[in-house]
């Protein structure tokens, strides 16, 4: 989702959940709740409303994710496959593959 889609997802979802709070408070109107419980009420979703505004400003400002890792394939040496001079045995030779030295090896020639 990009920043302008994510935005209009917010406003949308504020604009619902306000109409649900406003209907939330004039439901009780007809049956019996007395203004101070309507004003009580309404109290309690706004101080709701910041604590959830809070928290999600301290977790943004506390999301550093790291920069996205980008693999880095090593520039090839220049060595071809092949039967090479084996560096730990002297009287071997290792086969090198491309991009690894392998386990086969043979004897070297004199």
């Amino acid at each position: 989702m990009d920043d302008e889609q994510g935005t209009r997802m917010r406003r949308i979802l504020w604009v619902l959940g306000g109409i649900a709070a406003v209907v939330l408070l004039l439901s009780g109107v007809g049956n019996g709740v007395s203004s101070f419980e309507l004003v009580f009420y309404a109290i309690v979703i706004g101080v709701g409303a910041v604590i959830v505004l809070a928290i999600r400003a301290l977790v943004r400002v506390g999301d550093k994710r790291p920069p996205p890792v980008q693999l880095v394939t090593p520039p090839t040496q220049g060595m071809t496959p092949g039967w090479y001079p084996d560096q730990r045995d002297p009287k071997l030779n290792r086969w090198y593959n491309g991009s690894e030295w392998t386990s086969a090896t043979l004897p070297r020639e004199s």
